[in-house]
């Protein structure tokens, strides 16, 4: 069963969120794929958790929720690239 973050549902839950979860686990929640998920891990995106002497790589919960935030409320708009437009002058 998924949980759906209260933002989302617009009802308050206990924090009943996962610390962890794993990759394939990541991949269900978010939609995308395992390499997308392992080139995010990968380039700092997500926040891997390794639990010493277990052989299993888990994704933070909150990076990945980070992630799936609207891009709105987690990014600023970009810079436009390339050469600025050129002004029509007023008649």
């Amino acid at each position: 069963m998924a949980t759906i973050p209260p933002e989302i549902t617009g009802r308050a839950a206990a924090d009943d969120s996962p610390l962890a979860v794993t990759v394939q686990r990541a991949c269900e929640l978010s939609g995308l794929g395992p390499t997308s998920i392992w080139g995010f891990l990968k380039d700092g995106r997500l926040e891997a958790v390794r639990v010493p002497g277990v052989r299993r790589t888990l994704v933070s919960y909150p990076s990945l929720a980070r992630l799936l935030a609207p891009a709105s409320a987690s990014q600023p708009t970009p810079a436009r690239r390339g050469r600025p437009r050129k002004i029509a002058p007023c008649e």
